[in-house]
């Protein structure tokens, strides 16, 4: 259930007030004289020499990444730190106490943190139900298995997945009712739960191979992909069942099928063995068809678009792991890396171009749009190739010239950049932030006709920060000890100033914010703002004629949760405007949470704020003048993973928005909880 946190810069506290700027220099000129006035002199050398590299981070090209593999003799290895040798014998109970740590088999730890790698085992915490749905989790992937490969199960195996009283109905309901279609999609849902004269249709593990069998003959050519996602666990009386997600993916005869369903699901408990299954329970379930070739809605055109650029083939294929080894974590490189981008005509062709934030170390990328659709690398013309942490970028008019101009949040600073309408970047103002910023958004909050700059901080400078015993936001369900937005007043000639106290938006500005989104939520004519909190409660401060006043409680749209994105729309088509925040599905904390041993010493208030927590994702209706209504299970939205970002959108041109959700996390051979 939790959610690591990006390592916090050791460089003190952030400066406020304008940053001095350097001379205006040409923009082929740029890039170096802009990087020696953010960087350390004493890092002077060593970023030049990565300055003339065109390397990057990351870019999932089909979820196929490059990486050049360590040598074997020199993993899990670590330098020794100094005095090693003569105090060995003074270290040996210490290693004796170190055990080893998960997915690192020659990486050992040291007793301080020895418990908290024991505790990993949950059989060893207490967690009984957790350690079932491990031994669970294992029988899942046979059944997965099964479904995908059925001819690699023998029967010897089939028994030990399934008791001799084993019941299910049929997994795909015999009536579905169509609840959308248009020319290219199809979707189908069970109309209720199965009559229990259907429920015992196939018995035994024979039964469960004939139900697999006539499922998987949906596909025309076999089951592609099936994942199960165990989010609940309960035993009671000598009866232990858990509640699931099943899905399936795979292709049929003139497109493809995706098959959606909730499980429940009754286990066989012997002694020393892996629990079977007893029995399934088809709770829900949905069927998506997509018609046409190659039958799936989007096609990856990452390499058509960039394969020709130099940055492309030397820099995103490669992954973190592979920069990790050869730029000093100094310079800001993190394994969780909080990293966006923008999209804008920045040269006045009236095609969009991209803008990349990138780790430090590595600089920021501009591509320009070609008229064939393909990018080109502009990066160092452009003047905007920054080599410092950056975590998001803004392509807007800040001038009001008719050209995007760019805004760079790096971890401490904020920079505004003109655009000389040709897709050349001149650093016209600088400001320091009060936080680690991660996210920027614009709007016109005045109506002075121009647009201002808020700013969403996320850690706090080291030295104001109150922090738990392994460093935490606290607490961490309802965190307020984060760091501090800013709202930036555009003053015109490139003038900004931090207003954020003046407006009112000091007002419950200590949370850990991921995102931010502007919208006339009431519509009276000026633009208000909604700021998604990691760690607990949301913002939403209502403009009344530009001072701001936090009406999220009020409103009901607080929202607690892992907040991380916000989007508005008018889902209803009804005038008024509403909201879908992405936080995080966390399967573990939906199955801990409900467990009676969870924080039995908190009341219940405190355990249905925690339960809030792993939900997941909230689409909240607007009234039209009182609280918001959260009609998220309703719709069927909460299940978004781990949602880093969330977009409203009209996928199919029909006039109704669409969702479209980016999840993950970084990804080991146990995806179970994303």
């Amino acid at each position: 259930m939790r959610k690591t946190q990006r390592k916090r810069s050791t460089g003190g506290s952030a400066s406020r007030g304008a940053v001095p700027l350097p001379p205006r220099v040409p923009p082929e000129k740029r890039s170096r004289g802009a990087l020696r006035w953010l960087v350390p002199a004493a890092g002077l050398t060593l970023l030049g020499g990565i300055g003339i590299w065109t390397i990057s981070n990351l870019l999932d090209t089909g979820n196929h990444f490059t990486t050049e593999k360590e040598p074997a003799e020199n993993r899990g290895r670590a330098s020794k730190p100094v005095g090693f040798e003569a105090d060995a014998a003074k270290n040996d109970a210490a290693r004796a106490e170190s055990i080893v740590a998960p997915g690192l088999s020659q990486g050992r730890f040291v007793s301080p943190l020895a418990d908290a790698y024991r505790r990993i085992d949950p059989a060893n915490d207490g967690w009984q139900t957790e350690a079932f749905n491990e031994a669970a989790g294992d029988q899942l992937k046979q059944l997965a298995k099964l479904l995908e490969h059925p001819e690699e199960i023998s029967n010897q195996q089939l028994n030990r997945l399934a008791a001799d009283t084993f019941t299910c109905p049929a997994l795909r309901p015999g009536t579905l009712v169509e609840v959308f279609r248009d020319d290219s999609l199809r979707v189908q849902r069970s109309n209720g739960t199965v009559q229990e004269s259907d429920a015992a249709e196939f018995q035994g593990p024979d039964g469960l191979r004939e139900a697999a069998s006539r499922f998987a003959r949906l596909f025309s050519a076999g089951i592609d992909r099936v994942k199960f996602k165990l989010f609940k666990v309960e035993s009671t009386g000598g009866r232990t069942a858990t509640t699931l997600f099943f899905h399936a993916f795979g292709s049929i005869d003139d497109g493809a099928l995706q098959c959606n369903a909730t499980w429940k699901v009754d286990w066989e408990i012997e002694s020393g063995a892996a629990p079977r299954l007893k029995g399934i329970q088809v709770r829900q379930y949905e069927e998506v068809v997509h018609h046409g070739t190659p039958g799936v809605m989007f096609a990856d055109c990452t390499e058509a678009v960039l394969g020709d650029t130099d940055c492309y083939r030397e820099q995103f294929l490669y992954a973190t792991d592979h920069w990790r080894a050869r730029i000093a974590r100094d310079l800001g490189l993190d394994v969780v890396a909080n990293h966006g981008l923008a999209v804008g005509d920045v040269n006045g062709d009236e095609l969009d171009d991209l803008y990349i934030c990138q780790q430090g170390g590595l600089p920021n990328r501009l591509l320009i749009q070609n008229a064939d659709g393909t990018l080109r690398d502009a990066s160092a013309e452009g003047g905007a190739d920054w080599l410092d942490y950056c975590a998001s970028a803004l392509l807007v008019d800040l001038d009001n010239d008719g050209d995007r101009d760019l805004v760079v949040a790096q971890e401490w600073r904020i920079l505004l950049m003109s655009n000389d309408g040709g897709g050349r970047f001149q650093l016209e103002f600088g400001i320091g932030s009060r936080a680690q910023s991660f996210s920027l958004t614009a709007a016109d909050y005045d109506t002075d006709g121009d647009l201002d700059v808020y700013v969403c901080g996320y850690n706090p400078p080291i030295s104001v920060l109150r922090r738990g015993a392994m460093g935490e936001p606290m607490p961490y369900h309802d965190a307020n000890n984060g760091g501090r937005n800013i709202l930036l007043r555009n003053e015109g000639g490139w003038l900004f100033n931090d207003v954020t106290l003046s407006v009112g938006l000091e007002e419950n500005n200590t949370r850990y914010s991921f995102a931010a989104a502007w919208e006339d939520f009431d519509n009276d004519g000026d633009q208000d703002l909604y700021v998604a909190n990691d760690y607990g409660r949301n913002n939403l401060y209502r403009n009344d004629g530009g001072r701001f006043v936090d009406v999220a409680a009020t409103l009901e749209v607080e929202d607690m949760s892992a907040g991380m994105s916000a989007s508005w729309a008018d889902f209803n088509c009804d005038g008024w405007m509403d909201l879908y925040v992405s936080n995080m599905f966390s399967a573990a904390g939906n199955r801990i949470t409900y467990q009676r041993q969870f924080k039995t010493a908190s009341d219940e208030n405190v355990r249905r704020q925690f339960q809030r927590h792993a939900r997941g994702n909230t689409l909240f209706e607007n009234t039209g003048g009182g609280p918001f209504r959260d009609v998220s299970q309703q719709a069927a939205v909460t299940m978004g993973r781990w949602a880093w970002g969330s977009k409203f959108v009209d996928l199919n041109g029909d006039g109704w928005e669409d969702i479209v959700v980016a999840n993950g996390f970084i990804t080991t051979d146990d995806t179970r909880d994303l």
